[in-house]
């Protein structure tokens, strides 16, 4: 499939507006969007994966429903149609689930910078279990809220597929970046743990596992935290990965300079820098005893020669 973007222009300023949400900012607080979707082949079990995935981002989840079979990610210029979907739904990550008899069960997760693919990375799932099956435990965590994520095993610092893994899970479940949080507001814990296979000792089996957490009374001012699993749950092994070019990496983790905007400031390209300054209303100037030029008391006095004898020659003229 050939994908094409027609630029267009707002019209109003509700599509100024939604523009102007799409565009890069210097410090982004918002969650990452995600893409869910199937590509050529998928399977009953990457469908209720994908579902259950969803709604653990809560709005933050855009999930399709159809196949897209020109949908491959590591493959040369596969990744057209999904950048293509990526800029339809402003996504900022995305979620492929397909099935193949070489690597059945794939699920591929991505991150894109400025809507093109930035990194990927394959994860072979197994012993899934959907939320559905741990009954009403999920009830006790809200959608989209922000989960403690806990990374256990120290695979995850060493092997090179895992802490790409890492990084890319980390980021598409963090949700929104905040500057403090309430502990009670923390619902849900996202653990994954990497553990040894012993059929293949150079790929770890990580076991993903999520837990709604419950606060219970304990005698004192601390509460007491239990965790009870509420799903989904999965096992993988890494497949495929792709880092991003080191040229793009530099690009995308650069961080913006952000300056402290100064009142009564602006910055012009002619003059440079421009400000206004606020002075006090003075007082005391009118009572000051000016000295008047001699000159501008002979201009007053013959102004007044001149108002005299126009009002003179007014009222002869009125009397005949």
């Amino acid at each position: 499939m050939e994908a094409k973007m027609e630029i267009k222009r707002a019209k109003t300023n509700a599509g100024k507006r939604a523009l102007l949400a799409r565009a890069p900012k210097k410090v982004e607080k918002a969650g990452k969007t995600t893409l869910f979707l199937h590509g050529q082949n998928s399977s009953g079990l990457l469908k209720t994966l994908l579902t259950d995935l969803a709604r653990v981002k809560g709005h933050e989840a855009h999930k399709m429903s159809r196949k897209n079979p020109g949908v491959r990610p590591f493959e040369g210029g596969g990744e057209t149609s999904l950048e293509f979907f990526a800029r339809k739904a402003d996504a900022g990550a995305f979620a492929l689930a397909s099935h193949q008899k070489k690597r059945p069960h794939c699920l591929t997760l991505g991150r894109f910078f400025e809507y093109r693919l930035f990194d990927c990375v394959e994860m072979l799932v197994s012993n899934f279990k959907g939320i559905e099956a741990f009954g009403s435990a999920a009830k006790g965590a809200v959608a989209g809220s922000k989960p403690c994520i806990c990374f256990m095993g120290e695979d995850f610092e060493t092997h090179d597929g895992l802490k790409l893994a890492k990084n890319i899970l980390a980021d598409i479940f963090r949700g929104r970046v905040v500057d403090r949080i309430n502990l009670k507001g923390i619902d849900r814990a996202i653990v994954c743990t990497a553990l040894p296979n012993p059929s293949a000792p150079s790929t770890p089996v990580v076991m993903f596992r999520q837990y709604v957490v419950k606060y219970k009374k304990s005698g004192t001012r601390l509460p007491l935290v239990e965790l009870e699993e509420m799903g989904p749950s999965f096992d993988f092994t890494l497949g495929r990965h792709r880092e991003a070019p080191p040229d793009v990496k530099r690009e995308a983790y650069q961080q913006a300079r952000v300056v402290k905007k100064q009142k009564n400031v602006t910055t012009d390209a002619i003059e440079g820098k421009v400000g206004r300054l606020y002075v006090e209303r003075q007082t005391g100037l009118d009572a000051l005893g000016a000295k008047k030029m001699k000159g501008l008391k002979r201009e007053r006095r013959e102004r007044a020669a001149e108002r005299a004898e126009g009002k003179r020659a007014r009222d002869q003229s009125s009397h005949e």
